[in-house]
């Protein structure tokens, strides 16, 4: 009795991904998704970061909002970090002064992060102790500072700056944005991050001779080496011996990471909240899980079917059992486009130019695929077996 036995061990490694996004284009206080501090309150539908002039003095306020839930902003099994983009829209209005101050700042910082202790002046946006505005070791952060204020570290004018663990930014681009503070109008700005250039971009709106412009800036860093796996993000904001409203209108987030499988923790997915407040969707290990094993079980099925087709072909010949039946009736296939016919090694290394690179589609488990043209011009796909 001749028999075949065929072993396989397929090792499917699918990753996971833990993704975070979400849209609010309105605010109120009451909303769970949104954690406020000091200063900051929603009114109106809008975010107010620091007092509002209007109902008291707006001098030597501080206020930060932040999402509900922390970020995984990288995974430590894989060191993969996450790619995010952000977009919101905000007024700074000086009600017509033109001394004004501080500015805002989206900020991430380690997950649970709050307002320092010993924070009186302005120019920390509410990041950083007065102690320690240039060198933050206590209180970690990589901010993205919209300043409309200058401090002994601050170049001339507002500006547009890239902070980590300092109030003095390692990059920044000058703001034009003078008449839209005095005026109260409305900005908007992009923030991402990609994880394989490790660039942070941030794409801003400015007003210049009254003409709408957008600006750019960017930095190359590793987000890795100040920050931990889990952050909190939001905004800050602060005024000083100068004052301004610092409000925001729209925000908008989205995340993505490549986590370990075997990782056994599990990122906390978003509150649901209501349209009027924002939409948020959490897509981690079904969504990777599902496609995973969809394409998997597809190669693990056409894998076995072409090993049990080999095994059976094999025991014929064994057997002295005659193909001819069968080669007649997949040639009729072929003939009438619907099955495989036999060719010989010559023929095949004719029509694929002697199975040339340049003719390779690529490399299968079974050795690789190269295309050719037979007489009758039809294009055919040749799997050379790795023996």
């Amino acid at each position: 009795m001749v028999s075949c036995k065929i072993i396989t061990f397929f090792y499917l490694i699918i990753p996971s991904v833990a993704s975070l996004s979400f849209n609010f284009s309105s605010f109120n206080t009451n909303d769970p998704n949104i954690t406020y501090e000091k200063s900051a309150y929603a009114a109106n539908n809008v975010i107010q970061l620091t007092t509002n002039q209007r109902d008291a003095s707006a001098l030597a306020s501080i206020g930060r909002v932040t999402y509900a839930k922390p970020m995984q902003l990288w995974d430590k099994a894989s060191k993969n970090l996450t790619d995010f983009v952000t977009n919101f829209s905000f007024i700074i209005n000086s009600l017509n002064k033109s001394n004004y101050g501080d500015g805002i700042a989206f900020f991430l910082a380690p997950a649970g992060s709050r307002i320092p202790d010993n924070v009186t002046k302005g120019g920390s946006f509410g990041l950083t102790t007065d102690y320690e505005p240039l060198n933050s070791t206590d209180n970690p952060f990589v901010a993205v500072e919209f300043d409309i204020y200058k401090n002994t570290w601050d170049p001339p004018g507002e500006h547009v700056g890239i902070d980590i663990n300092s109030m003095e930014s390692v990059v920044n681009r000058t703001w034009w944005s003078t008449s839209s503070i005095t005026e109260g109008l409305k900005h908007e700005a992009w923030i991402s991050y990609d994880s394989r250039s490790k660039n942070l971009s941030v794409v801003f709106t400015g007003y210049r001779n009254n003409t709408y412009i957008r600006q750019r800036l960017s930095y190359v860093v590793d987000l890795r080496q100040y920050l931990p796996e889990l952050v909190t993000f939001g905004f800050s904001a602060a005024t000083g011996n100068a004052s301004a409203l610092h409000s925001i209108y729209s925000w908008s987030f989205s995340s993505t990471l490549e986590v370990n499988e075997t990782d056994p923790r599990v990122v906390a997915p978003g509150p649901t909240s209501d349209s009027n407040s924002g939409r948020k969707t959490s897509s981690k290990n079904k969504r990777g899980l599902m496609i995973g094993l969809a394409v998997g079980g597809s190669f693990l099925v056409g894998g076995l079917g072409l090993l049990i087709f080999a095994c059976w072909k094999k025991r014929r010949r064994m057997l002295g059992e005659d193909d001819s039946n069968f080669d007649v009736e997949i040639s009729d296939e072929f003939e009438r486009g619907s099955g495989p016919k036999k060719f010989s090694y010559g023929e095949l290394a004719r029509v694929t130019n002697n199975f040339s690179q340049h003719e390779k589609l690529g490399e299968g488990g079974f050795g690789g695929v190269y295309k050719g043209f037979l007489s009758e011009k039809k294009l055919v796909h040749c799997c050379q077996e790795s023996v």
